[in-house]
């Protein structure tokens, strides 16, 4: 079975795993690197010093007080510390003192007392060595009474040092190989995710819009991202079908008045008639076509504040004045049908949001509660305020709405059979949801006993 190939996004993910993870490797070989030069330099300086000096110390006991003293201070040196080395041997070539079995054979070095790095033939070295070990540095002097003096310092310590170190910049290319594997695997399992998400998408633009994105059930950034993705996709899902619904509404709405215009316009030339005939069919037009504006533009403002076109003019708003001025609105037409209309509030109560588009809503609760309301009915509009929420209520003593029928009313183009014979398009209370949506606040119908109780519920803190 072939092995698939990878595509465009596969080929990028593993591109980029390996251009980033040589330059992580190419920056941790320069700092170990310089952490190598560093050591070595620090060691190799260290040791130079301290041969130097020990060289000028046993110089000065020889010249104060002569072979005994060097000796003596000799056998301190040695006992001080296992890593010094030394050999004093007389002008004779007999050993003197030293821990060397003897003086190196073939070992080049000049007698003056400068540090330099030879090799020391292992056996003469009295402790164990491995490998290049016995590369030391060292330095000799030749005294005044022609013996010899040689120092030396044991790096072995400091040689496993700098082999760690030697054996981690070894060991980078492995790591580097290690962490390109790891991640192109990474990087393919990204893509695999990254790949149903593509293709849901896919699917979508060719038109299925059922479509969602699959989670996991390791609930992690991808499943995150997914959820959003597919609420995002229920709430297109969700606007698609009321434009739909909205389409065949106002398409079987606006049918019957536009025919009834038709028809009217045509029986009207049929034959000759008086001015005053054709002022009434064209006063009968005039009020159908109001009616048609009036429906586009109830449509079109639905539409701008489910959008949230409106969130430029947004301020603080009382309601306790808002509700004054629609009282005064609003008097007139509860007085000519013998209504009585009762404002309740008490103190200021402010929400952030649009004036205008609540003085719409609110008086769109008015106008349906004064328009199913009997005549001699009660209506009452009461703002209701508790610490963190405010209350707009209206209340009637109309018919009010079935409980099977209170979430169907916001629809758009809704309305009751019996409204039918009532004006009106169906979308106030379309108008009141999408305001209410706008503004976070919760819409609820509940049944007055007699009549209907709305109430919008609003956040203090709505912005």
């Amino acid at each position: 079975m072939k092995a698939p190939k990878l595509n465009l996004l596969q080929t990028t993910a593993v591109k980029l795993a390996i251009k980033f993870t040589l330059i992580y490797g190419l920056i941790l070989g320069i700092v170990i690197s310089a952490l190598y030069w560093v050591n070595n330099a620090h060691i190799d300086n260290k040791i130079k010093h301290q041969l130097e000096k020990s060289i000028v110390h046993f110089q000065n006991s020889f010249a104060s007080g002569g072979r005994s003293e060097l000796i003596k201070q000799l056998q301190i040196y040695q006992q001080a510390d296992e890593k010094h080395i030394a050999f004093l041997q007389s002008e004779t070539d007999v050993k003197l003192q030293g821990n060397l079995h003897a003086w190196p054979e073939d070992i080049d070095i000049n007698l003056d007392g400068k540090v330099s790095a030879a090799w020391v033939n292992d056996e003469v070295i009295p402790f164990e060595i491995h490998e290049d070990d016995a590369y030391l540095p060292i330095a000799g002097i030749r005294l005044s009474d022609n013996s010899k003096l040689l120092l030396a310092h044991n790096i072995e310590q400091s040689r496993s040092l700098l082999e760690f170190t030697e054996f981690l910049i070894e060991s980078m290319g492995i790591a580097i190989l290690f962490s390109i594997f790891i991640t192109i695997i990474l990087g393919r399992k990204i893509i695999n995710r990254m790949e149903i998400i593509s293709k849901t998408a896919a699917d979508i633009m060719a038109g299925d819009i059922s479509q969602r994105v699959p989670l996991s059930d390791k609930n992690d950034e991808f499943d995150n991202l997914s959820m959003r993705l597919n609420n995002m996709l229920d709430r297109i899902q969700q606007l698609i079908k009321g434009v739909r619904e909205v389409t065949d509404n106002v398409a079987h709405d606006l049918r019957s008045p536009l025919t009834r215009m038709r028809n009217q316009m045509e029986i009207t030339l049929l034959e000759t008639r008086t001015p005053e005939e054709y002022q009434q069919v064209l006063h009968n037009n005039i009020e159908e076509i109001g009616t048609l504006v009036t429906t586009f533009n109830s449509l079109l403002s639905i539409a701008q504040t489910e959008a949230g076109n409106h969130r430029t003019q947004w301020d603080q708003v009382n309601l306790k004045q808002l509700a004054i001025d629609l009282m005064e609105l609003y008097t007139p037409l509860t007085e000519s049908k013998n209504q009585t209309l009762e404002v309740i509030n008490g103190n200021d109560s402010y929400v952030y949001g649009s004036r205008d588009l609540l003085a719409q809503s609110f008086g769109n609760l008015l106008e349906n509660a004064i328009k199913y309301t009997p005549h001699g009915g009660n209506i009452k509009l009461h703002i209701k305020t508790s610490d963190n929420q405010v209350e707009v209520i209206v209340s009637d003593t109309g018919p009010g709405i079935p409980d099977k029928e209170k979430k169907h009313v916001l629809e758009k183009f809704v309305r009751l059979e019996s409204s039918r014979h009532t004006s009106g398009n169906g979308l106030g209370l379309s108008l009141v949801a999408a305001v209410a949506g706008l503004h976070k606040a919760k819409l609820i119908l509940k049944n007055n006993n007699p009549g209907l109780q709305v109430i919008l519920q609003f956040n203090r803190d709505n912005s």
